[in-house]
């Protein structure tokens, strides 16, 4: 079932960010021509807007057209029931979308083949868990279950300098599914390198 959503925010949204259509689709996992349909027509499968909120780091709810007619009293009936029927669709996709259940990440790091921490962390649906690594790193990670096997994850890479503290240096957007890992590979500034892989258990 599709629902109607605000694409003018959509838009200005993309633009302010300096996104172009395809940019946009990368970032929430979704085909360019599903973006322009959507920005066109203003209707989005549950799906979709799950995946674009997520991209602008909003709920669902924001980007979902909040409709306010105006009722003429010919048609009041049958806009009174038109209007109850959009606001049982829209309250059934937001308890849907955001009723998810939290998800278990096992955040592994290492550096030239040595291991650095192994944790699990219990992430809910648009919280950001984080983990400290050798006192020079901070890792920040969001999960979102964005189909029943498909975790997009979202994460954030600190690194911490004397005179400037904590400063972001990659934040890169993964894709996986239960129990398969996901890799982040980077380099400080002194070039050690890393790697963090990301697993969403069941």
């Amino acid at each position: 079932m599709e629902v109607k959503v605000n694409s003018k925010k959509i838009i200005k949204l993309r633009t302010t960010r300096a996104w172009s259509q395809q940019q946009l689709a990368d970032v929430a996992s979704l085909s360019l021509r599903t973006i322009q349909r959507i920005e066109k027509s203003g209707n989005a499968s549950q799906d979709s807007i799950k995946a674009i909120s997520s991209a602008f780091s909003l709920k669902p709810i924001d980007i979902i057209l909040q409709e306010n007619p105006k009722i003429s009293m010919a048609k009041q009936g049958r806009k009174y029931l038109t209007a109850i029927l959009a606001l049982g669709t829209t309250l059934l996709l937001y308890t849907s979308l955001s009723s998810a259940s939290p998800i278990m990440l096992k955040v592994d790091a290492s550096t030239r083949n040595e291991n650095l921490a192994s944790v699990r962390l219990l992430n809910n649906e648009g919280d950001e868990s984080e983990i400290q690594i050798e006192n020079t790193l901070r890792f920040e990670v969001s999960a979102e279950q964005v189909s029943e096997n498909q975790i997009r994850l979202q994460t954030k890479i600190y690194e911490f300098g004397a005179s400037s503290g904590y400063k972001q240096i990659a934040s890169p957007i993964l894709v996986t599914g239960f129990n398969q890992a996901a890799e982040v590979e980077f380099k400080t500034s002194n070039g050690t390198p890393f790697k963090i892989q990301i697993t969403p258990e069941i």
